[in-house]
């Protein structure tokens, strides 16, 4: 499923029990803000952010999303910031597709012996 929200693109895909989510921008290649770059972050947040735009990114307000089991909030920040917050139940694991910095959301789910 894709979505387009303000100048971002989301693209959801569900396969073996994870939401991968990917996000782009025709102003330019977008990127993860690791933790701690920021000074008000959030346990549940994700931040990502178009490197150099073309042109300047406007702010857009908060808007909830299901895929199946998965639910989380998109906002556009002042600074043109997209935010994704999850539930805190979900464990995310960050790595590069296709050159495209993607997240995968999973339930955290107790070990089995």
């Amino acid at each position: 499923m894709q979505i387009a929200f303000g100048a971002y693109k989301i693209r959801a895909h569900e396969l073996d029990q994870k939401l991968t989510v990917q996000v782009t921008s025709e102003l330019g290649e977008v990127h993860i803000k690791e933790t701690g770059e920021r000074e008000f972050d959030f346990p549940n947040g994700v931040c990502h952010f178009v490197n150099n735009p073309s042109a300047p990114i406007e702010p857009k307000g908060l808007r909830r999303y299901a895929f199946g089991e998965y639910t989380f909030i998109l906002g556009i920040n002042n600074a043109g910031e997209l935010f994704l917050f999850h539930s805190v139940q979900l464990r995310v694991g960050k790595k590069l597709i296709d050159g495209i910095d993607t997240i995968n959301l999973a339930f955290l789910k107790d070990p089995t012996a």
